[in-house]
Order: structure tokens, then sequence, then C-alpha cells
């Protein structure tokens, strides 16, 4: 279920993740959407790779800002169903998005891509059809179909 928040929405969703953590960074006071099952597997993602923290970096976006950070304007982001996160181990370092992207993988995520070229960011959504795993460094593109294979784990 895709629920609505209103801008000022603080509702713990779950124990690591709170509404307001998926708000639209365009600087406008605006509702925005969150799916359930995205904020459950990012829980079993949290859990899975023993996270300390989650920083969701981007979570829903307006169509405007979808489109003024490259996006379609369309994309899953705008639909409430994706996040890019950076996830922090207990050490208080990143975790590589390799091992994230393959943990993702595990968990469901039906959208998955590295993002950057530091292996510290990924993007992960719950996209209702179909399956994109990605390496943004390389372009838009699906790059494999196993990111155990793709990034040789």
């Amino acid at each position: 279920m895709i629920r609505k928040y209103e801008y000022g929405d603080t509702t713990q969703i779950t124990q690591h993740f709170n509404a307001k953590d998926f708000r639209c960074k365009c600087g406008k006071e605006h509702e925005f959407s969150v799916s359930d099952e995205l904020v459950q597997k990012l829980e079993q993602l949290y859990a899975t790779l023993n996270c300390s923290k989650i920083i969701v970096t981007s979570g829903f976006r307006c169509s405007a800002h979808d489109k003024a950070v490259k996006g379609s304007g369309s994309g899953q982001h705008t639909l409430g169903n994706a996040a890019d996160i950076c996830c922090y181990g207990q050490d208080g370092q990143p975790i590589s998005s390799k091992v994230v992207c393959c943990k993702a993988q595990d968990i469901g995520f039906r959208g998955i891509a590295n993002i950057t070229a530091a292996y510290q960011y990924t993007h992960v959504d719950v996209r209702p059809n179909g399956k994109w795993y990605g390496d943004e460094v390389h372009g838009n593109s699906t790059v494999t179909d196993d990111f155990y294979k793709y990034f040789g784990g």
C-alpha cells in the first residue's frame, strides 16, 4: 500500500524509519507518498546488514524535483516506491554498495542500482512490474540480472 503523508508529518513508520526521512528534497512543503513494502524491505536490509543506521538521501520526489535531478519526472521515486540510501555498519563507516546491492537482491527489491563511483550510495525500489539492476556509474541501462556475478562476489 502507498501511504500519503503531509509535509510536516513525523510518524514513526517502523523502528528505524520516520515519515520525514522520505520527504521530497525540492524545498517546497507538499505531501509525499511512501510504499509500505519499501519501508518493510528497508527494515529487512537494516537487519541483514546489521546497520548502525541507514540514511535516506532521496525518498519521494515530486515530478519537478525528479526532473531537476535528471530523472524522468515519473519514475519510482515520484510514486513513493524508491529510496536512495547510504547504509552504515556498526563501525560507523559506509557499507559498500556492492554488498548492499547483493543483499537487496536477496531481500527482493525489484529495482537496485549502485549510484556513485565510490560505491557508497544505492538506489532501491519496489516497482510493481519487472526488474532493474543497474550501475548508474555506467549509465541507466540494466547491467546485470545477478549482482553477485556482476560484482564478483
